[in-house]
């Protein structure tokens, strides 16, 4: 969700000609491009791989824990979204048309239309696994408030049919939201007099003048998600206020109360949880800034550099939330631990003959 790296967002970086001079901003043309193009070429990447290399090992471990616990099924459900996030957003078309091409796919017709479509792929990849994956958290909170809460009822009120209906719904609503911004584009082959030939370009369709009512509810649905993280910060406060209570009536009951399968998977869930939190918190933080340092909406057309500089570091954030799972997993939970290691044993082995 990177400000030069989606045109969902409007903001067509052209270093040669911002809305504003350089000598007005903060951070100079040339600063801002060398800075972009470090994001995009090695960081970006870098963060990428690790984070698809770890929800790999996430999925496989899972799966062989079973989808038998619906907490399995959230958590596989939140890699594939995380590895999907990933994958798309280091988005090969973006580079053909932005950094290559100057805001030009510099092809034939066709070829040209074939990249359009491919880049609108990589984007709707993009904006919905990221925005389900944000949604994940206040799933896996209500699962465990149900787990604590009425651990006697449990197995009738979190089934896996339910929990796989919520993961799917959660998908298809953002899914077609996307599809929906998607008609705010069209493809336009033009011929650009600084090049002497035609070119492929992307521009907005008659679609997006026509429901311009519906811009404002857009940008406050994506860029104002508060339900999640509000759901998340209340469901968390108030299993770490039961297990608390429940770990003060075990200690008194016996002086050797073993960590059980429950609290295990609930300090896993609750680390999860948190470190969504702080992501949230840290991608909320440029909303509250004014708006020449940042560029949160579809309609923005020439950003300014700090806001394009500030808004790829917090996307940035969230590929580390999306890559930081597996580490968590690791160090909370034993069971996984134990199978990453048989797994990795198993690789290293040499067979014998």
């Amino acid at each position: 969700m990177s400000v030069t790296h989606n045109y969902l967002l409007q903001t067509v970086v052209d270093f040669n000609s911002s809305e504003t001079s350089s000598s007005s901003q903060l951070l100079s043309d040339e600063t801002t491009e060398t800075m972009s193009r470090i994001l995009l070429y090695g960081v970006t990447p870098f963060i990428g791989i690790i984070g698809v290399t770890g929800n790999t090992f996430s999925i496989i471990i899972l799966r062989k824990h079973g989808l038998h616990k619906c907490s399995n099924i959230l958590l596989i459900s939140l890699a594939f979204m995380d590895m999907s996030f990933l994958t798309a957003y280091n988005s090969v078309p973006h580079i053909i048309y932005y950094m290559k091409g100057g805001n030009r796919f510099l092809f034939s017709r066709s070829v040209s239309q074939l990249w359009y479509v491919i880049y609108f792929v990589y984007i709707v990849t993009d904006y919905t696994s990221c925005c389900a994956a944000l949604c994940m958290p206040m799933l896996i909170t209500i699962e465990r408030l149900v787990a604590v809460y009425l651990p006697l009822k449990f197995g009738q009120i979190i089934t896996q049919r339910r929990t796989w209906a919520a993961v799917i719904t959660v998908e298809l609503f953002w899914l077609s939201c996307m599809a929906y911004l998607c008609f705010w584009y069209k493809f336009e082959y033009v011929f650009d007099e600084t090049l002497n030939i035609s070119v492929g370009i992307i521009s907005r369709s008659d679609v997006y003048f026509r429901d311009r009512h519906a811009v404002p509810i857009v940008e406050e649905m994506f860029f104002n998600m508060k339900i999640p993280p509000v759901v998340t910060v209340i469901g968390c406060t108030a299993i770490i206020i039961k297990v608390k209570l429940s770990s003060i009536r075990r200690s008194k009951m016996t002086a050797s109360a073993k960590q059980t399968s429950t609290s295990r998977t609930t300090n896993t869930l609750l680390a999860v949880s948190f470190a969504y939190l702080f992501t949230v918190t840290i991608f909320a933080v440029p909303t509250y800034l004014p708006t020449d340092m940042s560029a949160y909406k579809f309609t923005t057309e020439n950003p300014s550099n700090v806001g394009i500089v500030v808004y790829q570091l917090v996307n940035i954030m969230l590929m580390i939330n999306s890559s930081w799972n597996f580490l968590v997993y690791v160090v909370m939970n034993k069971n996984f631990r134990d199978t990453f290691r048989e797994l990795m044993s198993c690789k290293n082995s040499t067979p014998k003959y």
